[in-house]
């Protein structure tokens, strides 16, 4: 004797989600996309147009300096209008485009305004990336970042890596050679900065391999 639900529901409760699912889905996948790419911005022109090649490159100036908590924190930081102006309050440049630059950035001083840098290496809120402990072993900036100290403008088509989980565990499954412990490298200037010509390398006396857990990367 089929039951009174059964009379009033031809198809099992089962049936009945799948089939709203394969309507509902179209829709949500839709509304899934649009908060998706809503969070990723697609015009990188920063409010104030900066050259790391200029920075970083022709005045040698240290990444850390402007992103100061590189070696100290998850993250690396932007630069503070505190930072800009210390340098600027002194340096005017010397050529129009520099001055308007600079004058522009002096106004955010004026007004006691932060400079709302746009973040462009970015990863997902389900992705920990701690830049302490990769600098720290001795990772320069360039290994995820290229040679940004010879780039004038910085955007997705400058990056040399997608930062997807499979470029990750590309790393995390080779073993690098360490000098006392840090992954030995070329011999730059600074870190982050420009390779020193003829600089001596060290014979590596060890090996690193680093963490293929999890959790290390997925809190």
């Amino acid at each position: 004797m089929m039951s009174r639900y059964r009379m009033q529901n031809p198809q099992p409760p089962v049936a009945n989600i799948i089939k709203r699912f394969k309507k509902l889905f179209p829709a949500a996948l839709l509304i899934i996309s649009g908060c998706y790419s809503a969070g990723v911005a697609d015009d990188f022109t920063q409010p104030v147009e900066f050259s790391h090649k200029t920075h970083a490159g022709t005045n040698e100036i240290p990444c850390e300096f402007c992103h100061t908590y590189a070696r100290r924190s998850i993250n690396s930081g932007a630069p503070t209008i505190e930072n800009c102006i210390g340098c600027h309050s002194v340096v005017s440049g010397t050529e129009t485009d520099q001055i308007d630059k600079i004058k522009l950035v002096k106004e955010y001083w004026d007004n006691r305004k932060t400079i709302p840098w746009k973040k462009i290496h970015d990863l997902p809120d389900f992705v920990y990336f701690s830049h302490k402990r990769h600098i720290q072993v001795g990772y320069d900036c360039t290994e995820c970042h290229g040679e940004i100290n010879q780039l004038d403008v910085i955007s997705m088509n400058t990056m040399i890596a997608d930062l997807s989980m499979g470029w990750c565990t590309q790393c995390h499954t080779q073993n690098h050679p360490v000098i006392k412990g840090k992954v030995a490298g070329p011999v730059r200037k600074t870190r982050g900065g420009a390779i020193v010509p003829g600089g001596a390398m060290q014979t590596p006396d060890g090996s690193l391999l680093a963490s293929r857990d999890c959790t290390v990367c997925h809190k």
